[in-house]
């Protein structure tokens, strides 16, 4: 196997989900959901993270035949970052929220933004389950999250 990130992203079957949920605290919001649901959020949290994150080399290795091999944590990341979708939608925020708006003014109109106040995407437990396998783009947004671990 040779280590190559690059054009792939982790994906996870709802199977190794399943599996990893049973041994997780709080996982009250995958439990609940259902499998079409489940679904949903392991392609849109690997998505995410796939726009989101840098990974290193280390993070994925490739067979001979081309197939991807992801890092243990790499794919926990991805449920993490699934169950956090799961209990809320990342894409529905206040719109001043979204823009990065810091605080306004009505008089002589004026904005301060910040682009820390930018809408989350990215939960704080799938960056800190990825670790060292991948480093944040820069100008990407996240957020913590009260599952995290």
């Amino acid at each position: 196997m040779t280590n190559a990130v690059n054009g792939a992203r982790p994906t996870v079957d709802l199977a190794y989900a399943e599996t990893y949920f049973a041994a997780r605290l709080y996982a009250d919001a995958w439990t609940g959901a259902d499998a079409g649901d489940k679904i949903k959020a392991l392609e849109q949290a690997s998505i995410l993270l796939a726009g989101a994150v840098d990974f290193a080399p280390d993070a994925c290795a490739r067979r001979d035949d081309g197939t991807a091999v992801w890092h243990e944590r790499a794919l926990a990341a991805v449920c993490e970052e699934a169950l956090w979708l799961l209990t809320r939608d990342p894409t529905r925020v206040p719109e001043l929220l979204a823009l990065g708006i810091a605080s306004g003014k009505v008089g002589e109109l004026s904005a301060t933004f910040d682009r820390k106040l930018l809408a989350p995407l990215v939960c704080d437990a799938a960056l800190l389950t990825l670790g060292r396998l991948g480093t944040p783009v820069d100008g990407a947004s996240f957020t913590s999250t009260p599952l995290a671990f």
